[in-house]
Protein backbone atom coordinates (compact mmCIF):
# COMPACT_ATOMS: atom_id res chain seq x y z
CA UNK A 1 0.00 0.00 0.00
CA UNK A 2 2.99 2.01 -0.01
CA UNK A 3 2.17 5.17 -2.03
CA UNK A 4 -1.40 4.34 -2.94
CA UNK A 5 -2.76 7.32 -0.61
CA UNK A 6 -0.81 9.77 -2.85
CA UNK A 7 -3.02 9.15 -5.51
CA UNK A 8 -6.42 8.73 -3.87
CA UNK A 9 -7.15 12.57 -4.05
CA UNK A 10 -7.21 12.17 -8.08
CA UNK A 11 -9.59 9.26 -8.02
CA UNK A 12 -13.12 9.34 -9.47
CA UNK A 13 -15.89 7.60 -9.69
CA UNK A 14 -17.90 6.24 -12.46
CA UNK A 15 -21.65 7.08 -12.79
CA UNK A 16 -22.67 3.40 -13.22
CA UNK A 17 -20.55 2.35 -10.17
CA UNK A 18 -21.84 4.79 -8.06
CA UNK A 19 -25.64 3.68 -9.23
CA UNK A 20 -24.94 0.15 -8.99
CA UNK A 21 -23.69 0.50 -5.12
CA UNK A 22 -26.33 2.61 -4.63
CA UNK A 23 -28.52 0.29 -5.79
CA UNK A 24 -27.23 -2.80 -4.05
CA UNK A 25 -27.75 -1.32 -0.60
CA UNK A 26 -30.69 -0.03 -0.82
CA UNK A 27 -32.26 -3.67 -2.09
CA UNK A 28 -30.39 -4.89 0.36
CA UNK A 29 -32.06 -3.22 3.08
CA UNK A 30 -35.70 -3.59 1.55
CA UNK A 31 -34.53 -7.34 1.31
CA UNK A 32 -33.99 -7.18 5.14
CA UNK A 33 -36.41 -5.20 5.93
CA UNK A 34 -38.90 -7.34 4.48
CA UNK A 35 -37.15 -10.89 5.87
CA UNK A 36 -37.33 -9.32 9.53
CA UNK A 37 -40.93 -7.96 9.17
CA UNK A 38 -42.02 -11.81 7.98
CA UNK A 39 -39.93 -13.27 10.90
CA UNK A 40 -43.30 -13.93 13.29
CA UNK A 41 -44.90 -16.24 10.11
CA UNK A 42 -41.83 -18.27 9.66
CA UNK A 43 -42.46 -22.19 10.24
CA UNK A 44 -40.70 -23.56 13.61
CA UNK A 45 -37.46 -24.83 10.86
CA UNK A 46 -36.47 -23.15 7.67
CA UNK A 47 -34.04 -24.76 5.15
CA UNK A 48 -30.66 -23.95 6.19
CA UNK A 49 -28.34 -25.87 3.02
CA UNK A 50 -29.37 -27.03 -0.35
CA UNK A 51 -28.34 -29.11 -2.99
CA UNK A 52 -26.79 -28.30 -6.51
CA UNK A 53 -30.61 -28.92 -7.83
CA UNK A 54 -31.67 -26.69 -5.33
CA UNK A 55 -33.09 -29.00 -2.94
CA UNK A 56 -33.47 -28.22 1.13
CA UNK A 57 -31.53 -30.90 2.71
CA UNK A 58 -30.53 -29.37 5.77
CA UNK A 59 -32.44 -27.06 8.29
CA UNK A 60 -32.44 -25.28 11.48
CA UNK A 61 -34.41 -23.18 13.71
CA UNK A 62 -36.36 -20.19 12.48
CA UNK A 63 -33.79 -17.81 14.56
CA UNK A 64 -31.28 -18.65 12.18
CA UNK A 65 -32.99 -16.72 9.65
CA UNK A 66 -30.86 -13.86 11.94
CA UNK A 67 -27.95 -15.30 11.35
CA UNK A 68 -28.29 -15.29 7.67
CA UNK A 69 -29.61 -11.56 7.39
CA UNK A 70 -27.12 -10.32 9.50
CA UNK A 71 -24.07 -12.40 7.83
CA UNK A 72 -25.25 -11.41 4.19
CA UNK A 73 -25.91 -7.47 5.21
CA UNK A 74 -22.60 -7.71 6.56
CA UNK A 75 -20.79 -8.99 4.12
CA UNK A 76 -22.62 -6.55 1.20
CA UNK A 77 -22.02 -3.47 3.78
CA UNK A 78 -18.20 -4.33 3.62
CA UNK A 79 -17.99 -4.91 -0.09
CA UNK A 80 -19.50 -1.88 -0.85
CA UNK A 81 -17.59 0.42 1.65
CA UNK A 82 -14.53 -1.12 0.66
CA UNK A 83 -15.24 -0.30 -3.09
CA UNK A 84 -15.20 3.57 -1.56
CA UNK A 85 -11.70 2.84 -0.74
CA UNK A 86 -9.83 1.03 -3.72
CA UNK A 87 -6.54 2.36 -2.14
CA UNK A 88 -6.94 0.33 0.79
CA UNK A 89 -6.64 -2.71 -1.90
CA UNK A 90 -3.59 -4.75 -2.22
CA UNK A 91 -2.82 -4.78 -6.17
CA UNK A 92 -1.29 -7.06 -8.23
CA UNK A 93 0.39 -4.24 -10.21
CA UNK A 94 2.74 -1.15 -9.03
CA UNK A 95 0.12 1.67 -8.61
CA UNK A 96 2.16 5.11 -10.18
CA UNK A 97 1.25 8.44 -10.54
CA UNK A 98 0.06 7.69 -14.47
CA UNK A 99 -2.08 4.51 -13.76
CA UNK A 100 -3.34 5.24 -10.21
CA UNK A 101 -7.13 6.68 -12.01
CA UNK A 102 -7.38 3.13 -13.80
CA UNK A 103 -6.00 0.62 -11.47
CA UNK A 104 -8.48 2.61 -8.42
CA UNK A 105 -11.46 3.06 -10.90
CA UNK A 106 -10.85 -0.95 -11.96
CA UNK A 107 -10.97 -2.69 -8.49
CA UNK A 108 -13.54 -0.64 -7.17
CA UNK A 109 -15.53 -1.74 -10.09
CA UNK A 110 -14.55 -5.30 -9.19
CA UNK A 111 -15.83 -4.64 -5.63
CA UNK A 112 -19.24 -3.13 -6.45
CA UNK A 113 -20.13 -5.97 -8.90
CA UNK A 114 -18.73 -8.19 -5.94
CA UNK A 115 -21.60 -6.59 -3.86
CA UNK A 116 -23.86 -6.68 -6.50
CA UNK A 117 -23.65 -10.11 -7.03
CA UNK A 118 -23.27 -11.27 -3.26
CA UNK A 119 -27.27 -9.48 -3.04
CA UNK A 120 -28.34 -11.78 -5.97
CA UNK A 121 -27.04 -14.80 -3.75
CA UNK A 122 -29.27 -13.00 -1.13
CA UNK A 123 -32.39 -12.97 -3.15
CA UNK A 124 -31.48 -16.88 -3.64
CA UNK A 125 -31.67 -17.34 0.04
CA UNK A 126 -34.69 -15.35 0.72
CA UNK A 127 -36.71 -16.98 -1.14
CA UNK A 128 -35.58 -20.18 -0.25
CA UNK A 129 -35.89 -19.70 3.20
CA UNK A 130 -39.44 -18.67 2.55
CA UNK A 131 -40.22 -22.06 0.88
CA UNK A 132 -39.42 -21.21 -2.87
CA UNK A 133 -36.79 -22.27 -5.80
CA UNK A 134 -34.31 -20.00 -5.16
CA UNK A 135 -31.48 -21.95 -6.64
CA UNK A 136 -31.45 -20.23 -9.90
CA UNK A 137 -30.72 -16.91 -7.92
CA UNK A 138 -28.03 -18.23 -5.68
CA UNK A 139 -26.37 -20.07 -8.71
CA UNK A 140 -26.04 -16.71 -10.74
CA UNK A 141 -24.79 -14.65 -7.69
CA UNK A 142 -22.39 -17.38 -7.64
CA UNK A 143 -21.13 -17.32 -10.66
CA UNK A 144 -21.44 -12.91 -10.87
CA UNK A 145 -19.04 -13.63 -7.99
CA UNK A 146 -16.47 -15.26 -9.76
CA UNK A 147 -17.08 -13.66 -13.02
CA UNK A 148 -16.92 -10.16 -11.09
CA UNK A 149 -13.49 -11.25 -9.01
CA UNK A 150 -11.86 -12.91 -12.05
CA UNK A 151 -13.03 -9.96 -14.76
CA UNK A 152 -11.60 -7.23 -11.98
CA UNK A 153 -8.61 -8.89 -11.50
CA UNK A 154 -7.75 -9.22 -15.41
CA UNK A 155 -8.84 -5.53 -15.56
CA UNK A 156 -6.53 -4.19 -12.91
CA UNK A 157 -3.54 -5.97 -14.34
CA UNK A 158 -4.12 -4.30 -17.60
CA UNK A 159 -5.13 -1.08 -15.79
CA UNK A 160 -1.56 -1.05 -14.68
Amino acid sequence: MVGHDNYATNYVTGTLTKWVRRSTLLATGVLSAVLLAGYPFLPDLIPTHFDLAGRADSYGPSWTLFVLVGLLCVLIAATSWLSTRPQMLNFPVVVTAENAQSVFRESERMMVWVSAALFIVYVGTAISVWGGYGAPFFLAGILGLATATILGVKRTLSAG
